[in-house]
């Protein structure tokens, strides 16, 4: 799968596989990052080229024909074997030089990461770092990512992960709401309380969702997002008691724990890349600077000492 030919099939595929796994022409164009006409100019080339039509418009929607679904199960082939080959490249690559994707969910991504590899870039200023926040877990056999920090320790075969820490989580509150409807002492005090929710696809809507017990049916939900900027931002602003990481929390002063030193749920933070791609060098590079990095924040992270 050298030849020009072949590499121009693979182009093609990938245009005909974002429409596939996207369902529309601008959801395919902005993940390839190009732009929808470009795109449409691409499909219909190949459409002409292969002398079927692949699709057919369901609204904005875009149906396969049953040309297309007889296809597709090549297609896929195509693709796993243009990852490998991908694979085998970046883990050949001796140079530090180039892009390295690190996947993060929102928090971890969007407020500790950047400072974490705030000075990577003067030590290796060829490595181009590429933050991807996603609340799911992307697919580093597909290249989605080089490196991901999880909050699970992943399964797949061809992954290799470190548990880096354990992110602790607690009840925490604004000093403005906790002046407002006085002292909570005990989980008992906490009942008719005001509390801000999280609904990802990691989380479901329950305030608590690191343990059994049913600490939610004794509060009163004003608030629920699927952003935990958004979380940590309506906790501020005082409308309600919400489970944030310790991390998290001590980046402001006005949160503070509801009950001290009181550890709702703990879970352990994970760096994951695939086997193949640890013999890159720059990837490499990357994965030892983020694992000294938290490792080195690890009691920003970790559940409070007790006395």
């Amino acid at each position: 799968m050298h030849n020009k030919d072949e590499m121009r099939d693979w182009a093609d595929m990938r245009v005909f596989l974002a429409i596939v796994d996207h369902g529309s022409l601008v959801a395919a164009a902005e993940h390839l990052d190009v732009t929808q006409p470009t795109l449409g100019r691409r499909l219909t080339a190949l459409q002409k080229r292969l002398g079927v039509k692949l699709f057919m418009r369901d609204g904005r929607r875009m149906a396969l024909t049953d040309s297309g679904h007889a296809i597709l199960d090549s297609a896929r082939r195509m693709q796993t074997e243009m990852m490998a080959i991908q694979r085998a490249v970046d883990a050949s690559a001796t140079g530090l030089a180039g892009s390295v994707t690190i996947s993060a969910t929102e928090g971890t991504g969007t407020e500790w990461l950047p400072m974490a590899m705030r000075n990577f870039h003067h030590d290796y200023p060829d490595i181009h770092l590429k933050i991807l926040i996603e609340s799911r877990a992307v697919d580093i056999a597909q290249r989605e990512a080089d490196i991901a920090l999880r909050l699970n320790d992943p399964s797949h075969p061809d992954l290799i992960a470190k548990r880096l820490t354990q992110m602790a989580f607690g009840l925490f509150a604004s000093r403005r709401y906790l002046e407002r409807h006085g002292p909570i002492e005990h989980e008992a005090d906490l009942a008719g309380h005001a509390a801000v929710a999280l609904s990802t696809e990691l989380h479901d809507s329950k305030l608590v969702p690191f343990r059994s017990h049913p600490l939610d049916a004794t509060l009163r939900f004003v608030i629920t997002t699927n952003s935990p900027s958004a979380q940590v931002a309506a906790v501020r602003a005082g409308y309600g008691i919400g489970v944030l990481s310790y991390r998290w929390a001590r980046m402001y002063d006005d949160l503070v724990p509801v009950i001290p030193n009181e550890v709702i749920g703990s879970t352990d933070l994970w760096i994951v890349t695939h086997e193949e791609l640890r013999h890159s060098a720059r990837i490499r590079t990357v994965w030892d600077y983020l694992s000294e990095r938290v490792i080195s924040s690890a009691s920003e992270m970790e559940p409070p000492a007790t006395t």
